[in-house]
């Protein structure tokens, strides 16, 4: 225990501070899309435990693709049909006769 009167030894403390913007910038989204993620309780700025695993999560997700976490099942693909320009009742529309 120091003396009485003497001086407190030196301790080096280290703060470290972040802003919605460098957790945007490490996640690859913009501030707005950001926001959206706070309103929906996927993250919470102010814990950084909260931040951390929200970065790991996109982080990860971005390098595998979206595969480890999908957002949503995703629906077959569909098929372009292409316009012939014949009706049901076999004759040519008016367009489709202009166009030869």
């Amino acid at each position: 225990m120091p003396k009485k009167g003497s001086k407190q030894p030196y301790k080096a403390r280290n703060e470290y501070t972040y802003t919605v913007r460098d957790i945007a910038e490490l996640a690859g989204i913009t501030r707005n899309a950001l926001n959206v993620e706070k309103v929906r309780g996927k993250i919470d700025p102010a814990d950084l435990k909260s931040v951390v695993t929200f970065l790991i999560r996109k982080v990860i997700g971005k390098r595998l693709g979206e595969g480890l976490f999908p957002a949503r099942a995703r629906i077959g693909k569909r098929v372009a049909r292409r316009k012939s320009g014949i009706r049901a009742s076999g004759k040519r529309t008016q367009k489709a006769a202009r166009r030869k």
